[in-house]
């Protein structure tokens, strides 16, 4: 059997990947494990040894004839078809999709036939997006920023593919130790993070490092980072004394972050990519995780792992950072931080009943547990009216063989912008929104008739799922009113 898993995102994505290419390997030891990234991260993929064969997006040689003088579309066309149809030779048995993105979809769907085993997002015949799984809609509808998810990506891939972690699935990578000299008792700092916006400034980091080297002179700092970020180093470097910093930022590639992370007291850093290496090193990490981020989904994974949120930087105390990592190397688990748990959520956090509305609605939706008590009059008065537009909704559907698809798409068009704008004002009741949406999209090509018959089985779902927030009263009447017609 051969496999072809696409990881087209970025490093820590791919780091992230890592755990379920080896259940996958664990499963199906005979098969041949296929391995698809894009040229700038393949040194994540360095470490691996279950990747039988590594596989490279040419993007840039498929975009370069777009950018030129005079661009030529021809030529970038034929290099993006030679490189699919070397893919499709290999003829996969079955591809797992793991990027989410409309450019997967299409390549998943190029490189299948009709006897492909396909997880993640592909394309019917029509080029409509096509879900390969039940996770695929869930991620479509309820992962990533600003969405109520709270399982990790990682665990969310297992899912996908119906797989359990074992043990042995988090571990190092298999890669000889680097040749950097480090101290013997150092925290590795990553200064850096996944993009500009989630990562602390260089005044920032130095004061910090300063509050924490006057409770813990014991420990030098290693810094880590990228190239870019050299500047940001040479400002902490200036400022700190000169025996407690080996700065590394610039002089290492991403396998030797291993050997660094492996051997540290404990990571410290924003979102990124040692994060999740630090996850496979079960090195203890201290995630500072600011902006727009979800650390549900992205956050460590290390048995010790503990996360500072915080919206904006200027919402971060220097002092309270060092206090809170200081607390931490005695042992102690200080108030304020996110710690790591196992269960469905990798995380425990206190919150608000409130706060937690949208993910226990989640729960509802897809895993049969009690629908949320709605606390606002607002999700009520929401839910009443998303249910008076689904039942419009479905009698405009019920219009289609008398007035013809034509006739009724405008008012279906318009019952899909208040659906949205509710979605909006009462964010309790997006992610139902969302999931009504992604069943939408689930529908497949077929006759008007088997479209709309489908289509009306969302509504009705819709509507089951809407009745657990409608007062009796108004439920008795609506009973009474449709039975009158």
């Amino acid at each position: 059997m051969k496999i072809l898993v696409l990881q087209l995102a970025r490093l820590g994505d791919i780091y992230m990947t890592w755990p379920v290419m080896r259940a996958i390997k664990r499963l199906h030891p005979s098969a041949e494990l296929h391995f698809l990234t894009r040229p700038r991260f393949e040194a994540a993929v360095q470490g691996l040894s279950v990747v039988d064969k590594h596989w490279v997006l040419p993007s840039s040689e498929i975009l370069s004839p777009l950018i030129q003088g005079q661009p030529d579309t021809d030529l970038s066309l034929q290099k993006l078809d030679y490189f699919v149809d070397s893919l499709a030779a290999q003829k996969f048995d079955w591809i797992v999709n793991f990027t989410f993105s409309p450019f997967s979809s299409y390549l998943t769907h190029a490189l299948s036939t009709t006897a492909t085993r396909i997880n993640g997002y592909t394309r019917y015949e029509d080029g409509s997006l096509c879900f390969g799984d039940e996770l695929s809609a869930y991620f479509y509808a309820q992962v990533g920023i600003g969405k109520p998810n709270r399982v990790h990506v990682s665990d969310l891939f297992a899912s996908m593919i119906d797989v359990e972690f074992v043990p042995e699935d988090w571990s190092d990578a298999e890669v000889v130790a680097s040749s950097n000299t480090l101290p013997s008792n150092y925290l590795a700092i990553h200064i850096g993070a996944s993009e500009r916006h989630k990562a602390l400034s260089a005044e920032k980091w130095t004061a910090f490092l300063l509050k924490l080297r006057t409770l813990r002179a014991d420990f030098s700092f290693v810094l880590i980072g990228a190239e870019g970020e050299k500047n940001i180093a040479a400002e902490i470097e200036r400022n700190l004394p000169a025996n407690s910093i080996v700065n590394l930022v610039g002089l290492t590639k991403v396998p030797d972050l291993f050997d660094v992370i492996r051997n540290a007291e404990l990571l410290i850093g924003c979102d990124s990519a040692p994060i999740h290496i630090a996850s496979l090193t079960d090195t203890p990490t201290f995630n500072i995780s600011l902006g727009n981020v979800n650390f549900w989904e992205t956050g460590p994974k290390a048995s010790l792992a503990f996360i500072h949120r915080a919206d904006h930087e200027e919402n971060i105390q220097a002092s309270l950072l060092a206090q809170q990592v200081h607390s931490l190397l005695q042992g102690h688990l200080p108030s304020g931080l996110v710690a790591r748990s196992g269960g469905l959520s990798s995380y425990e956090i206190e919150e608000s009943t409130g706060a937690s509305f949208q993910w226990r609605l989640v729960q509802a939706l897809y895993l049969g547990a009690a629908p949320p008590m709605a606390e606002r009059m607002e999700i009520v008065q929401g839910a009443m009216k998303l249910n008076e537009i689904n039942n419009f909704a479905m009698e405009q559907l019920a219009l289609v063989n008398k007035n013809g698809v034509a006739a009724i798409a405008p008012f279906l068009e318009r019952a899909e912008e208040v659906i949205e704008s509710i979605s909006r004002l009462v964010p309790e009741l997006s992610p139902l929104v969302r999931w009504y949406q992604a069943e939408k999209v689930r529908i497949g090509p077929g006759s008007v008739e088997e479209v709309c018959k489908a289509t009306l089985s969302v509504h009705e779902r819709l509507g089951r799922h809407l009745h657990v927030y409608i007062p009796q009263e108004d439920f008795n009447d609506e009973e009474v009113g449709h039975g009158a017609l």
